[in-house]
């Protein structure tokens, strides 16, 4: 199988992971694009993917990487994800990859619950409910960072702020003691009430019902009563190369 990369292009940065006979290896973020940001190395082959545009001559270096051996699945592409929302095809890329690697159980606790909510923390939230195999839809709110700048763009008199995930757990405190931190608290703690909120309601349906956390602020993520719970920051990456070795044997 050798070297495979899938080049994401997301909203905000480019991720490159790389596997070796399936297997995941590593990944590069950068928000540029530049040769000497990508890893080093020739692909046998590259899939281009994501939410965001990337170029014609950013295509192109990806071409002449591997030979040609480059598969691009984007937006409206269709899809082998099983799934209940009237246009499979409107889904964006991510939740695709996210959704389809549990569909596949490419993780041994997935295949043992009947019910997962797949949470994704990035410029927006995405929260994709799968149940005995079968996506049923999901949800997309602003991330924490679109929350903060929202609240600066459409009010005169609060600042304009820059989060940055630290060792400190993000648990669901509201209680900001300046208007900092209080739009911190406001943005950041509202994105795990809203994930606890979801999951309670759902759970009422679905008992057994856990959650799965990617993206890049996953593992801060404290989500007090949520049980099972799991975080793979590479969830997306590697939904993608299961979606290629499907998209492959069409």
């Amino acid at each position: 199988m050798g070297i495979t990369w899938i080049a994401e292009k997301g909203n905000s940065y480019w991720k490159i992971g790389v596997f070796e006979n399936g297997n995941f290896i590593s990944k590069v973020t950068f928000e540029e694009f530049c040769y000497e940001a990508i890893p080093k190395g020739s692909p046998e082959e590259i899939m281009l993917t994501g939410s965001g545009k990337w170029t014609e001559e950013e295509e192109t270096t990806f071409y002449d990487l591997c030979d040609g051996n480059l598969f691009v699945f984007k937006h409206g592409d269709g899809h082998p994800l099983v799934t209940q929302v009237y246009n499979p095809e409107s889904l964006g890329t991510d939740r695709v990859a996210n959704s389809y690697a549990v569909q596949q159980g490419i993780e041994d606790f997935m295949k043992v619950n009947p019910a997962w909510l797949i949470v994704d923390i990035g410029t927006c939230v995405t929260a994709d409910l799968i149940v005995e195999g079968v996506h049923l839809g999901g949800s997309i709110s602003p991330g924490i960072q679109s929350r903060l700048n929202v609240m600066n763009s459409e009010t005169h008199a609060l600042p304009h702020l820059e989060f940055s995930y630290d060792s400190d757990q993000i648990d669901g405190e509201t209680r900001g003691m300046s208007t900092e931190d209080s739009l911190e608290k406001g943005s950041a703690c509202g994105v795990v009430s809203e994930i606890v909120g979801r999951w309670t309601i759902l759970k009422q349906e679905y008992p057994t019902i856990g959650i799965i956390l990617t993206g890049g602020g996953s593992s801060y993520l404290e989500l007090g009563p949520v049980s099972p719970k799991f975080a793979d920051s590479n969830l997306t990456l590697k939904g993608y190369y299961v979606l290629l070795q499907s998209i492959k044997s069409v």
